[in-house]
């Protein structure tokens, strides 16, 4: 078993990365999910934005969500914050709408990986067996999908 993770050092290293700017946090439940992204942007100084609730309260783009593809999401967020890293929770709804796409997942784990642009993405959705897998290759060393399970309490 490999040492837990300190997701607190993981979110400053990330903003410290000149590529591969972007990563993963698997959940196991939903339940609690937006509270911890919450808490670790808190303790991180990052931005949380949860999309679930955003694309609640803005009918504009509650209206967009089927042209909201993979690419389409990663333009939504680019420049979003000020922070050097924003955190994502609550996609969950958006990932359901890319089912009927052909390779979503390995164009969001794709995205993750080539991901250069400011601010820096941590994703934290529930656990997918195919991004868990997906090969990211050693691009640079650094992670890009961690399971919650193997991460410090915060």
């Amino acid at each position: 078993m490999n040492d837990p993770i300190n997701m607190v050092q993981f979110v400053t290293e990330l903003a410290r990365r000149p590529k591969g700017r972007a990563a993963v946090v698997l959940t196991h439940e939903y339940k609690g999910q937006r509270e911890w992204a919450i808490e670790l942007a808190r303790q991180t100084d990052s931005e949380h934005i949860d999309l679930l609730e955003l694309f609640d309260k803005d009918q504009t783009l509650g209206n967009k969500i089927g042209q909201f593809l993979v690419p389409s999401l990663f333009d939504f967020l680019k420049g979003r914050s000020q922070a050097h890293v924003l955190i994502v929770s609550g996609m969950e709804f958006l990932k359901a709408t890319w089912t009927g796409q052909s390779n979503s997942v390995e164009e969001f784990a794709s995205l993750v990986k080539t991901w250069d642009k400011t601010p820096c993405l941590l994703f934290v959705l529930q656990y997918d067996k195919i991004l868990a897998t997906h090969d990211f290759g050693r691009r640079y060393q650094y992670i890009f999908v961690v399971d919650q399970k193997e991460t410090l309490a915060l």
